[in-house]
């Protein structure tokens, strides 16, 4: 079963494997989101979802965060 950043909670910490969108790719990856886990930081009901990596804060919008593929940290790949 494929899970989704959409799915995860605040506190939690998962990889971006699979981003639908060249340009997010693009911008993820020279932030530096896409080279290990990220944490998901708040997470509004219906709502963007903000993530930080290396005191880096990015929101995304619900719907984006539905078709990003993700990895539970400490999960077999």
């Amino acid at each position: 079963m494929t899970e989704v950043l959409a799915d995860t909670a605040p506190g939690e910490s998962v990889s971006l494997e699979q981003v639908p969108d060249d340009d997010v790719r693009a911008r993820l990856l020279r932030l530096g989101f896409l080279d290990g886990t990220v944490e998901c930081r708040h997470r509004l009901r219906k709502g963007p979802i903000v993530l930080r990596r290396n005191g880096t804060e990015m929101a995304l919008g619900a719907d984006l965060a539905a078709e990003i593929e993700i990895s539970r940290a400490g999960a077999d790949r």
